[in-house]
């Protein structure tokens, strides 16, 4: 996907400025993978591989099942932000279907594979350019879908600090309360028609209505993706859902900082660190199941998918080549 150009594309210093940040980028990175390579050493010398295979095969049926449903209704709802996206940047071009097809593609590849950016603009790219959408309305789309993604982040974030876990140390409601504040601010702010301008790039900011629905698709969004992992923990070590937000969120987004595909080994790091000793090995159990239903099945199928768009796509090149009008 075209990076839209920058605001301070005329001064001298934002090449230098841009490789700096850059550079601290990859440095956070490579820290991270470190830390979390020691600490995964640590935790997995200290299990027996037999006890996480007698765990896995112990995770009851219907939870399972559970996890499944769950992982189907959060990449629904990422779906939805595309169509919401594409319905108000190109509505005439890009249908619901294909948004959502496009939705989940980009983030099915892109939630395995790392590289976000990166993975999941070039999977748009190539759905949307199919019925005519420039770089620039990707973008758009990208960008918006990108704003409700962000907000589902802030609406759990806050729904979790807000329930006082005892990671917080006391200070969850006060900063759950500071959150829900900056949100509602949000919400007045887009009462009027906003434009996000960057030079020659703008994109039209959704009103206060359509950030309040991708509030509420994120909300569940969120929901559900920690819903397929909570239910794979094994009940007897499983903690309060409000102790495990907060938890699960860091992991996320320490994975997504990595750079590592699909937060590999960083998110692993964290959920076995949230955990007594004598525990690790049930949530790894844990942890392998929902690398299979949340990344692995949607990656299959999006792969699946996006090989019979492409078949589908030259079958109709070639009929429009042979019987041109």
């Amino acid at each position: 996907m075209p990076v839209p150009p920058s605001p301070f594309a005329g001064d001298a210093d934002s090449p230098r400025l841009r490789r700096a940040l850059r550079g601290l980028s990859w440095l956070v990175s490579a820290l991270l993978l470190a830390l979390a390579a020691w600490l995964l050493h640590r935790y997995l010398g200290a299990m027996r591989w037999r006890d996480v295979w007698a765990a896995l095969w112990a995770l009851p049926r219907a939870h399972v099942a559970g996890a499944v449903a769950a992982t189907a209704t959060s990449f629904a709802m990422l779906a939805a932000f595309d169509v919401l996206a594409a319905r108000s940047v190109a509505p005439a071009r890009a249908a619901p279907g294909l948004a959502a097809f496009a939705g989940f593609a980009a983030h099915a590849l892109s939630n395995t594979l790392g590289f976000h950016a990166m993975t999941g603009g070039a999977v748009r790219y190539r759905v949307y350019a199919t019925a005519g959408l420039g770089a620039g309305d990707i973008a758009r789309v990208v960008g918006l879908a990108s704003l409700g993604v962000g907000l589902g982040y802030a609406v759990l974030g806050a729904a979790g600090l807000l329930a006082e876990p005892p990671v917080a140390a006391g200070w969850g409601r006060p900063a759950g309360v500071f959150i829900v504040a900056l949100l509602a601010g949000l919400l007045l702010w887009l009462a009027e028609p906003r434009t996000l301008r960057l030079h020659r790039w703008s994109v039209a900011l959704p009103g206060s209505g359509g950030a309040a629905l991708q509030m509420l698709i994120g909300g569940m969004e969120m929901s559900a993706a920690i819903g397929a992992m909570y239910l794979l923990l094994p009940p007897a070590i499983a903690p309060p859902v409000a102790d495990f937000v907060p938890v699960y969120l860091t992991a996320l987004l320490a994975g997504i900082i990595s750079h590592a595909p699909g937060g590999l080994g960083v998110f692993e790091a964290i959920l076995l660190g949230a955990f007594p000793a004598q525990a690790r090995a049930d949530v790894l159990a844990g942890l392998l199941c929902y690398r299979l239903v949340y990344n692995l099945l949607p990656f299959g199928l999006a792969a699946l998918g996006l090989g019979l768009f492409e078949a589908r796509r030259r079958r109709v090149l070639a009929a429009q080549a042979a019987h041109p009008s």
